[in-house]
């Protein structure tokens, strides 16, 4: 069903949609409903495919065709093999482990190949531009929704093509692409100039369906869908992308500090804290939400900048409520924004971005990258 057009030109390697899916931990999952909606953010799987060497084997021809521009042809040819001499292939017998049923079911075939190519090239590049997008929308501030018609699209992503609104409009929360499976729906980003010379207006109303309600038949989950979006497929995966990426806090800011045991919950005073610190970025409590700052760039913001890579909660000590309050201001409101190596306790060299703000005669930095941030006041 889909072709080409949907996918970059091979040989263009998008950072943003590599980073993406080398992201991704591993998953097992007897059904692809084991795996759901969001989930698939941040876990590579692949229904039936039942132990880590095969998903490795798997996940590695992914990761050539994202990277390089691999075609859904030389993908096949380069995995059907593989998977045939691990016996995953063709109908085979197993246990569902959730029910003890013994289940004929498929495995390996042209047609899931063809399915786990495009599910996840498809969602990686939608990752990647949606990063650019959040990064860029000072500049680009409206996105339209844009369908392949040819005759082939489904009659709902049809009525939407040509929808155009904010880029920050909750539309986009459900609406990005792809929005089912073998969606070969996208975005395109828009200033207004460019909808000035061609003549087009942002969307007062966008055409919505009939909603219809799912069932995740193996937890039982249940909700409301519009028609038109797959079920499992209901959300942004490029802001669930952002928001897992939200920076752990760095030990060497909170040694001494307020802790908890790895795993522990946070306390009730512990998660005032926190939301402070949210309210400071306009979040609302116990929310996560990607926050732009002074220059356009994205970051993940949510309770989660307080708990270690350990899993403990790390709180300023002291005056702990002044602290948040000073960090969230350096950010919000920074005299300046730098990008500058640091080095990690063993050694390593890390590029994060730097925020720094002086206040009554003290000065906090923050300084914030993917493996986690840190702070400091000086005087």
């Amino acid at each position: 069903m889909p072709g080409p057009e949907a996918l970059p030109a091979a040989g263009v390697a998008p950072e943003e949609a590599i980073a993406f899916f080398r992201a991704k931990g591993f998953r097992i999952g007897f059904s692809w409903l084991d795996v759901f909606r969001s989930e698939h953010a941040r876990w590579f799987t692949v229904a039936k495919a039942m132990s880590r060497d095969l998903l490795e084997d798997i996940r590695a021809e992914v990761d050539k065709a994202i990277a390089d521009g691999t075609t859904l042809a030389d993908f096949r040819k380069a995995l059907q093999p593989r998977l045939e001499a691990r016996g995953w292939w063709g109908r085979k017998t197993m246990i569902d482990p959730a029910t003890g049923q013994s289940k004929n079911v498929q495995l390996g075939s042209p047609r899931r190949l063809k399915t786990i190519f495009n599910a996840n090239v498809r969602t990686a590049y939608a990752a990647g531009k949606w990063e650019r997008i959040e990064r860029t929308k000072s500049a680009f501030p409206f996105l339209e929704y844009t369908s392949v018609m040819d005759g082939r699209e489904r009659p709902q992503h049809h009525a939407w093509d040509g929808t155009i609104l904010p880029v920050d409009d909750p539309w986009w929360d459900t609406h990005t692409g792809p929005c089912d499976w073998e969606c070969r729906c996208s975005v395109v980003q828009r200033t207004q100039r460019m909808l000035d010379r061609q003549g087009k207006r942002v969307t007062e109303q966008p055409i919505r369906f009939p909603e219809i309600e799912w069932v995740n038949e193996r937890t039982g989950e249940t909700g409301m869908i519009e028609q038109g979006i797959g079920k499992g497929w209901d959300y942004n995966v490029g802001k669930e992308y952002l928001r897992g990426l939200s920076p752990r806090a760095l030990p060497e800011s909170f040694d001494g500090a307020e802790e908890v045991p790895a795993a522990a919950q946070l306390t009730g005073s512990q998660r005032a804290l926190a939301d402070r610190f949210l309210k400071a970025f306009g979040i609302d409590s116990g929310k996560e939400a990607v926050w732009t700052d002074r220059d356009g760039w994205p970051l993940a913001i949510g309770r989660s900048w307080f708990i270690g890579a350990d899993g403990s909660a790390r709180f300023p000590g002291g005056a702990a409520g002044l602290a948040i309050d000073r960090i969230a201001a350096a950010i919000v409101e920074p005299d300046s924004i730098r990008w500058i190596w640091i080095a990690a306790r063993d050694g390593r060299a890390l590029l994060t971005r730097r925020y720094a703000r002086t206040a009554k005669g003290m000065t906090t930095i923050v300084d914030v990258g993917r493996e986690g941030w840190r702070w400091k006041t000086t005087r």
